[in-house]
């Protein structure tokens, strides 16, 4: 299940967890993630004997999402680590190599439509696969993550992703795969994410201007 932390504007300062170390050098705080030195526009201060910083910027260096809702005066901070749903509440029963060639189907497919590479995908897919985008000007693909997975009794697996696209402004689309003897059977699009900004790895963040 998706864990959000929804903190009030006024807390735009918080407590540094174990996550994240501090040393004091020269009457200078310094924020230490992952043994790396990462420096804020917002000065880390003390107050009341405890060390106050940026919330934004350090949530952001953890690798988390950030978004700001203005009707709601609301920071919504979502952590990749803890984000994965287990959408069907299913374990599997398949081996490492199979995941591998699932994952890397999966993979190809998505390189074939961000590019509307119709061939490409044709050679992955069964005939009378629909979706292969022609022509047209079409969202760049930016990232994408498997949400979960799940196996029907005739061995077709279903696949969940999530894609983040970008066009004027970034959104999100959920996409069932259907994957069969090799092949992509079927792929569905769930309706759009509205997506602030998007965080493809600490030091690269996509933003709406």
């Amino acid at each position: 299940m998706k864990k959000k932390l929804f903190i009030s504007l006024t807390a735009v300062l918080i407590a540094l967890t174990a996550a994240i170390s501090m040393a004091f050098a020269k009457g200078t705080i310094k924020i230490v993630v992952n043994g790396e030195q990462i420096k804020s526009d917002v000065t880390p201060q003390m107050s009341n004997n405890r060390v106050m910083v940026p919330i934004s910027f350090v949530s952001k260096a953890l690798g988390a999402d950030v978004s700001w809702d203005q009707r709601d005066q609301t920071v919504s901070i979502n952590s990749k680590v803890d984000s994965q749903e287990d959408v069907w509440n299913q374990n599997l029963n398949i081996d490492g190599r199979t995941w591998a060639g699932i994952q890397n189907l999966i993979t190809t497919f998505v390189a074939g439509f961000d590019n509307r590479d119709a061939e490409l995908i044709q050679s992955i897919s069964v005939e009378g696969f629909d979706m292969i985008p022609i022509g047209g000007i079409y969202p760049a693909i930016i990232d994408y993550d498997i949400v979960d997975a799940q196996i029907s009794k005739d061995n077709t697996v279903k696949v969940r992703i999530k894609v983040i696209y970008q066009e004027e402004k970034l959104f999100g689309e959920n996409w069932d795969i259907e994957i069969a003897r090799g092949k992509i059977q079927t792929m569905r699009p769930l309706g759009r994410i509205d997506v602030n900004d998007y965080t493809v790895f600490p030091g690269l963040t996509i933003k709406n201007h």
